[in-house]
């Protein structure tokens, strides 16, 4: 099979971060753009209010509703033009204040001046530009721009909009003049141009987003550094030494080259976990080894004697019990009593307690202790019934004859003695001996095989395993 190639932690996750980084700077400029806007527009909102609102209070509706109709202009006309003009000098933010008369929809001329901020500038050198009472031209306003002054004449209501004209685009709050007879006969309008208000937004708008950006890739780099120090470094590290024990303990015949090195992880998370679970790991398997290599050297030590060799290949070396070659071969026998309808047994499932908190705390050889203890209990109860160790902490108990017959007291008998042994609190950790045990008998007629038998003793071997834990 082709060797699969895999892409580098380092690199997923570097790829990983840049892209949330980028993402939320996106989302972050989106937000800051949408909210700095409003914001934006909303102050300049306000301002542009508080001006009219001045300007208007400087204005005599009646003079002035009379001055718009006759193009006349009155001393209160003057003292508000030279106001008008006034403002405009102090205010440098303000492109226009001024005040137009809508004329009917069949004049030419939709829209006239009727009073119109001049600064000091246009009046010294361009007076061509100076607007005066009743000043007009078809071309100052587009046809749509005098309706939208028409509706805002005709209603009672302030209104921003933008606004084409013969002077450029403009950011315009237009508020309908009412004189003391109610009738509307003038606008009241302040102008700021677009351009200088985008310039101002777009500036203040760049420095935030820059301010945005330059959070998102200092909170990069610290993440980065973060992550390689506490995760990926630690991880190289570990992949490097298991690396390091695959090649250094195969074909390897000792034992105890067979123990993993642990890397110097230095940080406190499951990485380091996870060094120390591959050691145990590694002890149990050296444990194992030793334990085959001690069986090889005793089946060595038998070689003369064949009949005692085939004897060895059935028992633990261990426990000195059957093993589980020797308990196949004895269901190959049940079956065959099962078929010729003369099988009469039950069979004990027992698991040994603790066992991996014995190893743990207190070493691989009283753990062994341990399981011989446990065995040894078990062997001196069912002293006629083959046992077989099937795993490391499992034995299976085949009853027959007498022990059959007395199958039930001698599983009563078998829990107290291990109770006992597990209450004796003044005994070694490894002496205080637990198992937890089931029983299953075989019933003829039933369609039963010894695996339904075992299945059976199994499951009522591990209700009495939940039952003991939740005593304890």
């Amino acid at each position: 099979m082709k060797e699969r190639k895999f892409c580098p932690i380092k690199n997923n996750v570097t790829a990983v971060v840049v892209l949330h980084i980028v993402v939320l700077i996106i989302g972050l400029s989106f937000i800051t753009y949408r909210i700095y806007t409003n914001s934006f527009y909303a102050r300049y909102n306000k301002q542009m209010e508080s001006i009219l609102t001045y300007a208007q209070s400087h204005i005599d509706d009646d003079d002035m509703s009379e001055c718009a109709r006759t193009y006349i202009e009155s001393e209160k006309y003057r003292e508000t033009q030279a106001f008008f003009d006034n403002f405009v000098d102090n205010y440098t933010d303000l492109h226009y204040l001024y005040i137009v008369k809508i004329m009917d929809p069949e004049d030419a001329v939709g829209i006239r001046s009727v009073c119109s901020a001049n600064s000091k500038n246009e009046k010294e050198n361009e007076p061509e530009n100076v607007l005066h009472l009743g000043d007009g031209e078809e071309d100052w306003y587009t046809k749509d721009t005098v309706e939208k002054f028409r509706e805002i004449l005709n209603g009672n209501e302030d209104v921003f909009f933008l606004q084409p004209s013969a002077w450029g685009m403009d950011y315009t709050l237009a508020r309908p003049l009412i004189d003391s007879m109610g009738y509307h006969y003038a606008v009241l309008c302040v102008d700021i141009s677009t351009d200088e208000l985008k310039q101002s937004l777009y500036k203040n708008l760049i420095l935030n987003i820059l301010l945005v950006v330059l959070l998102g890739l200092t909170l990069t780099l610290i993440l980065l550094i973060w992550l390689n120090r506490n995760v990926i470094d630690p991880i190289s590290m570990l992949n490097n030494s298991v690396k390091d024990y695959d090649e250094s303990a195969h074909g390897k015949y000792d034992p105890d080259h067979l123990v993993f090195t642990q890397p110097e992880i230095k940080v406190n998370n499951e990485i380091r976990a996870l060094s120390e679970t591959i050691y145990k790991m590694s002890l149990n398997v050296r444990d194992y080894a030793k334990d085959n290599v001690s069986a090889e050297k005793k089946v060595e030590g038998l070689k003369g004697y064949v009949s005692k060799i085939n004897d060895v290949a059935y028992y633990d070396p261990l426990t000195r019990v059957k093993n589980r070659a020797a308990y196949e071969k004895k269901c190959e026998d049940l079956e065959a009593d099962i078929f010729n309808r003369v099988a009469r047994f039950a069979i004990v499932m027992a698991d040994i307690n603790f066992l991996k908190k014995v190893n743990d705390k207190f070493g691989h050889d009283k753990g062994n202790e341990y399981i011989v203890g446990v065995c040894a209990i078990l062997s001196d109860i069912f002293k006629r019934s083959p046992i077989f160790r099937v795993g490391g902490d499992e034995f299976v108990i085949i009853l027959e004859g007498k022990d059959y017959a007395n199958r039930d007291e001698l599983i009563k008998t078998a829990r107290e003695e291990l109770a006992a042994a597990f209450a004796n609190s003044d005994a070694e950790p490894w002496h205080r001996y637990s198992a937890a045990m089931g029983m299953a008998v075989y019933v003829q007629g039933e369609d039963e095989s010894v695996e339904s038998v075992f299945k059976r003793a199994d499951e009522e071997m591990y209700e009495a395993k939940v039952s003991m834990k939740a005593q304890r």
